[in-house]
Order: C-alpha cells, then structure tokens, then sequence
C-alpha cells in the first residue's frame, strides 16, 4: 500500500510513505499519532519538502521491525513495531515528516511504547500452594521491549538506553523516570495477593505515587525556591521539551560555536553578535532544542535548564533608586541557588549592562561574571555592541564574540522550506514552491534593509494570513509579491513583470509622456537598460544630466522614469536651491554628532531608507554650494551614502537624475525663427548643446562630471511641439468634464491654434505658457459656464477658434459626429 501511494505522488516509496500508511489503515497507530495532534494533512504537506532518506532506510526499518516482534515473542510483526522502528532512525523521512508536523518524536515514541505494552501478557499470579519460593524476577514489559529495540540496534551508535525498570513493578504510561528498587519483602509470597488479578505488588502504588506527575517537566523550576526566575524568566528549555518551540534549521556551526565557548574553562559566556532578523534568538533556541532532547551528548549541560530574560522584564518595576540593582543580586542569588542548573540567555544585553547613572548594571554584571556567578549567553548587534559593551573593556572581555550573519539566498531558501509545514498547519494553508523562492528572491531585493531570513519569513507568514482571511488555500507567488510590494511601497506589476519587458518600452512610455525629445529619450533607454543588465558595478540604476532652457521636459522625463520604474510616489524631489551653503550639506546627509538634528537623519539618507527603490530627483543642481557637490560623489561612485549617525546607505536601486538651466540664455537666444529647409536648425541646435554642456562642464567639479553616465541637452520646443502639447492638456480637460459633470467637450483643430496664437508658444519659455493659456482660455470660461447654468448635464459643447479666443458652443449629437 505505502508503494501504491508513492506511485500516485510519483515519488520513491519511503519510510514516510509507510507512516502516511499507517495512519491511514492502523486504528492503533491513529489513536497513538492522534494523541499528538499528527494529522494526515500534516503528513502529506511534509512529504512535500522532506529531504531524501538512505536508500536502503525502508528496508532496514522492516528488518528492526521483525526483530522486535520475534524479540517480544509477538505472533507476528504490527505495524506499531514498523512505527517504533522508524522512530529510531532520526535520518528517515518518517521521522523528519513527524518533526515537521510539530510533534515530539521523543514523546511519540514513548507512545507507541506504551500501546506495544499494554498488547503484552500480564504478569503470572504466583500459586498459593508455593508460598516458601522466592519471587521470580520477571522484566516489565516495557523494559522488554526497550531491550528488545536496542538489541534489533546494536550495530549503530545510539543514544544512551534508559535506565532499567526496577522488577516486577509495571511501568507507568508516559512517564520516563525509573521506580525505586522494591523492599525485601517484596520477595515475600505471603505479601502477594492470590486469585488470577494479583499482578501487581503492594509496593506499586506506593511507587507510583512517588513518581512525578505526567504533566511535571523535569526542566521546570520551582516556583518557590526560584520567584525571580520563574517571574521575569522564559524557561527555552521547557518549552523546547513540550513541543512549544520550532525546530530550527541550517544553524549547525553557531550551535557548535555556543557549545564550544560554553565548554570553555574561563570567558565561557558566548555572545552573539549580528544585525536584526538574522536569527541570533533562534540559535539558542536550537540550543535549548538540543538540551531538552534526551539522551542529547551535551558534556557538561547534562540536567541544566536555558531561562531567557528580557531587559524589558529586567527593570519592569524598579523606579525607586536602588531597585534595579537589588533585582539582580536577587536573581544572582537564585542562579547560585540553582548550583549550576541555570544557564541565562540575555537577550539585547546592551539594554542591561549599557545604562547610566545610579543603577548602572554594568558593574554588577561584571563583577558576577568575573566570578561565575551568572553564566549566560548574550545578544545584540553590532553597532550596541561598539556604543555599550566595547567602551568597557573590562566587561567586553568576560565574553566571547561569536559572529552571526545572514545566511545567503540558498540557504534561507533551504531554511524556509524545513519551516514552511509549521506555517502550513498554522494557516492551514499550502505554499506553492516557487513562492518559497520568491519571498526570498524579492525580499533580497526589493527589502535590502532588512536581513534574511526574517524578512522572508515575515513574507511568507502574512502571505500566508492574508490568503487564509480570503478563504483561499494555496499560497503562491503572487501573493507573497503583494506583501512585498506594500512593504517596500513598490507597485505589484514592478515585481511581477520581468524587467527586460518593462525596459523594452522604455522608449515609447518616455515619448508618451515628453514630447520633442526623442534623441535624449533614447539614451535615457539605453543607460537604464544597461544598468538593469548589470554593466553599472555597484553604481545607481543610471545617473543623467538633463540640460536645457525652462519648459522643455526635463522635469517631465523624471517623472516619466520614475513612474515606470517605481510606480506612483515613486520620486523624492530636492530643489537644490535650498542647499547654497556650505553647512546644507547636514541637511541631506543628517548632523554629526553633537549638532542640533543629529539624531533626525538626513532628508536624503532619510528618503532612501523608507524606499530604497526610487528615482532621486537633484532640481536646479547648479545652485547647490560646491561642498555639497562634492558629497555627492560616493553616490555617484559606489552608490551607497554614509549619514552622520554612521550608517550607510544602499543607492544602487534608484535612478538619479540632475537637472539645469546651465546655457539656457545662449540656447534660448538661437532658438530657430528661419522658414525653410531643417538643415540650419539641425545646425542650430547642435551648436546650442554644445554651448550648454561646455557651461555646464565648468560650473561643476570635474569628480562630479565624470560620474554622470549621460550629460544630455534638452532642444527648444518648436511650435508643432507645443501643439501637440496643447492636445494632451485639452484631453485632461475632457475627461474633467466627462466624469465631473457629465459634459462631452470637443476640441475643434482652430481652437488648437487659437492657443498657439493666444500666447501659448514663447521658444524661450517651452511648454509653460501653454499650461496658463488653457487655462486662461479653456478652463475658465468652462468654469463659469458650468456655474452658471450655461451648460447642463448631458450637454456636448464643441471648442473653436475666433482669433486669439476659443468660443463654446452647444451642438446637437448629429451635428458632432458631422464635424
């Protein structure tokens, strides 16, 4: 059966095809996987994402399971005895499946244990024509079976076997402590009841009674003799014992790390030091996972409990003077108290010992550090680190550092897949492969604020809320895109539509928007899609010049790009006029330390941080002081900018574009007037570049002009230009009236002209006149007529020219579709 279920997955049948088996068929097996909330949904989301097994593990897991049925004397081999096998062998798919569902193996083992118990004959009643005979020493049935298990084992290397039941007391269920020796009078026939349910000796209830209750961890502390910990304290260890905390994966070598310093003789206080989300919480829980596993080979953590305590939890409660530092002798105390059971893991330690003033911790840290009296593992970042801890050397040097990064984009993919069953069942929901990819690709993209793998988890587990809210049950690309999207305020057609499509038709957006630019529009094109090939290094998406007289479309352009590239919102615009002095420059780049504004950030520095994708827009750059200019230049360069508080900042996402009217009076004063053949115009407005690059090229820097990837010059507007211009304003215009007021405008070709004629071109101004003549001559006399009643709703009025003026008139249907 379990190969006729791998065939329908066309997968390899395995030994977790055999447990999705067993569950299915096995009443036994369901009511013990049940108990631990293992359900068949769970078992099949894992198969998607566990990895392989040995080959040979399924065969090796029946030949277990044979030899413990023969050693237990069963009649022949159930399939609780294939499930105990498969629960011994940790690098079998079964036992990963289990692991991914949430359950405890260790736990279900026990289990099954006790089902393979209670399937066992009783215990022979001793005769009472037989009382001088000593009792017979007779093995527990569980301790058979546990026997029995690691003899079908003993050519593996296993954990240690538990301690051996004491004779002829019976086990009792789920529970793993052992139970005193019996009293010689145990031996006693006369002690024994007679009749065929004398099974068990007096001596086991009292046993029994002894033993810990089922629920009683022993890696919880007693409240009364530790208050402190048991209040303020998380207890990792506990909670990794019942289930509560995930598994945690690809985090093997900082495990090993915090073991190896744990070990040490002297400065045995790890330290983990790595930016936010990259999982420094997580590595001591897998410590703690670890601790609480039985039989774990841990030298010297044998029996010790990991209590978390938050600095929050920390100074809960002590605004008198003096409060905060009699908390923690208290809790130094009770940590002697515990003789070595407790291991403290402080978490962001530099809000504990990096305080000031009366209770400053610091010192009472190190001196309990200094003589052991408060081993724990500390937390934090790398720059808390610098500012809190490594200005006291003294205290710095009673921890070892231990770097921990964020892992590459495989392997957060690799860690995203082990946890992504958790989140299933959570959600009760399914991840579609390719959206585990995605959230990490995207999020490493478009989110380069922020760590892996944090970020890409945080994608997949809201996707993951928002699709089950919606009644959905699948989770795919697109809605991990549109988490991101609303985090990095990022248009969702940005992230899903390839890049190469969206540059291909650069150029006709670009034309769409600008009108009588089409030689620098295409080198815009071409430099954009070269950055977006990878021809840039670590240099911006493309750094542009926009040269030109007032009104021509350079402005324009921008706004063009960035609306392409980015979406709406996506520009952050600065008037460089603002930054004429020297000191301005703390303005984009934020204050240096002990200025007023320090701790604000810069407006520039400030603008990317909240959207790293973005087109920056430097208006009017010729008006900025030189010094200002000059600290342009690691952007332009290197594409990253350093705040004053310290922290770079990633440019190498975002388009820059300078603008500057720098030549504009020559350009303007050869605009062309002459009628003709093209030939002097062409010449015309060649010679007018060249007269406003070479300004341009000496009212700047030369470091500044040689990191612009194109200097482009932005040509007078000719009167054709304008017109078309006009066009696009008047469709404005119509739509106004259309959804406002229910009002068909038409624009008839003499009204056109009329705004040419009117003042609408000016060569020396560009399009700018236009935008004040429609709205001297358009847009105000259809304002009062509309406020006046003069047209109505459902009134079509058509616009024509009479001289300098446009006259409205209302017309039937018929006579507009004749004209």
């Amino acid at each position: 059966m379990a190969r006729r279920t791998a065939r329908a997955r066309q997968q390899p049948a395995s030994t977790a095809h055999v447990l999705l088996t067993i569950l299915q068929n096995d009443p036994e097996s369901q009511r013990v996987l049940s108990a631990h909330h293992v359900r068949e949904q769970d078992l099949v989301s894992a198969l998607k994402v566990a990895d392989d097994e040995p080959g040979s593990a399924l065969e090796v897991a029946i030949e277990r399971a044979a030899a413990l049925a023969a050693r237990t004397h069963a009649a022949h081999v159930r399939p609780l005895h294939l499930l105990l096998a498969m629960l011994r062998e940790p690098r079998s798919m079964a036992y990963r499946c289990l692991e991914h569902t949430g359950a405890n193996t260790a736990r279900v083992r026990e289990s099954v244990e006790d089902a393979l118990v209670a399937t066992i004959a009783p215990i022979a009643p001793i005769a009472p024509s037989e009382p001088s005979r000593p009792a017979r020493r007779v093995e527990a049935p569980r301790a058979e079976i546990v026997r029995a298990d690691a003899t079908s084992r003993a050519d593996e290397d296993v954990r240690p076997a538990r301690p051996r039941p004491a004779p002829i007391v019976p086990p009792v269920p789920r529970t793993r402590a052992s139970v005193a020796p019996p009293s010689s009078s145990t031996a006693r026939p006369a002690n024994r009841r007679v009749g065929p349910r004398a099974t068990t000796p007096p001596e086991a209830p009292r046993a029994i009674a002894n033993e810990p209750a089922a629920n009683t961890s022993p890696h919880e502390l007693d409240r009364e003799r530790f208050p402190i910990l048991s209040a303020i304290g998380r207890n990792l260890t506990a909670l990794a014992a019942s289930g509560a905390i995930d598994p945690v994966f690809g985090r093997e070598k900082e495990i090993d790390a915090l073991l190896d310093v744990l070990g040490r003789r002297r400065a045995n206080n790890p330290l983990l030091i790595g930016p936010p989300g990259v999982g420094k919480t997580a590595i001591v829980e897998g410590l703690a996972l670890a601790m609480a596993r039985p039989g774990a080979p841990l030298p010297g953590l044998e029996g010790k409990v990991l209590i978390e305590i938050s600095a929050g939890s920390l100074v809960s409660g002590t605004g008198v003077r003096g409060a905060l530092a009699d908390k923690l002798r208290k809790l130094r105390e009770e940590v002697a108290k515990s003789e070595g059971r407790v291991l403290l893991f402080l978490d962001e330690i530099h809000a504990i010992a990096g305080g000031e003033g009366p209770d400053d911790l610091a010192s009472e840290l190190k001196s309990a550090l200094a003589r052991g009296e408060l081993p724990c593992i500390g937390a934090t970042t790398d720059a808390e680190h610098k500012k809190h801890l490594e200005r006291d050397p003294a205290l710095a040097r009673r921890f070892t550092r231990i770097d921990v990064d964020a892992p590459d984009p495989e392997a957060a993919i690799r860690i995203l897949r082990d946890l992504a069953p958790r989140y299933e069942i959570h959600h009760a929901v399914a991840y579609d492969p390719a959206a585990i990819r995605a959230a990490v690709e995207l999020s490493v993209r478009f989110l380069p604020e922020r760590h892996l793998p944090d970020k890409a988890l945080g994608a997949l587990d809201l996707a993951a809320a928002r699709v089950r809210r919606a009644g959905g049950s699948i989770v795919d690309v697109e809605a991990v895109a549109k988490v991101i999207a609303d985090e990095a305020h990022v248009p969702l057609e940005r992230l899903l539509v390839r890049d190469a499509d969206r540059l291909l038709a650069l150029e006709s957006h670009l034309a769409s928007r600008v009108v009588g630019q089409r030689g620098p529009l295409a080198r815009v094109a071409d430099a954009l899609r070269k950055g977006a090939a990878g021809f840039r290094g670590r240099r911006p998406l493309g750094t542009f010049l926009l040269l030109g007289p007032t009104g021509v479309g350079k402005t324009e352009t921008a706004k063009a790009i960035a609306e392409l590239m980015f979406g709406s919102g996506g520009m952050s615009r600065f008037d460089m006029s603002e930054y004429g002095e020297p000191h301005s420059v703390a303005r984009l780049f934020g204050a240096p330390p002990g200025y007023v504004g320090h701790d604000e950030g810069g407006q520039l520095t400030e603008s990317v941080r909240r959207r790293p994708y973005q087109l920056v827009l430097l208006d009017e750059i010729e008006k900025a002081h030189p010094d200002v200019l000059l600290a342009l230049l690691p952007l332009l360069d290197e594409g990253r900018l350093t705040d004053g508080r310290g922290r770079t900042f990633d440019f190498t996402n975002t388009v820059i574009v300078m603008t500057s009217n720098l030549g504009a009076s020559e350009s303007a004063s050869s605009a062309p007037r002459a009628i003709g053949f093209g030939g002097g115009e062409a010449r015309t407005t060649s010679s007018a570049a060249d007269r406003a690059m070479g300004a341009a090229r000496r009212a700047m820097p030369p470091e500044l002009w040689n990191r612009i990837d194109e200097p482009l010059f932005f040509a007078p507007l000719g009167q054709d230009d304008v017109a078309e211009i006009a066009h696009r304003m008047l469709r404005g215009v119509i739509d106004v009236m259309r959804n406002e007021h229910a009002i068909e405008l038409v624009i008839d070709e003499s009204a056109i002209a009329a705004l040419v004629a009117g003042g609408g071109f000016d060569p020396a101004l560009g399009a700018r006149p236009m935008r004040r003549t429609v709205g001297r001559l358009v847009e105000a006399p259809l304002a009062s007529l509309v406020l006046s009643g003069g047209v109505r709703r459902g009134d079509r009025i058509v616009a024509r020219g009479a001289g300098g003026l446009v006259r409205f008139d209302r017309v039937e249907p018929e006579d507009v579709a004749a004209e």
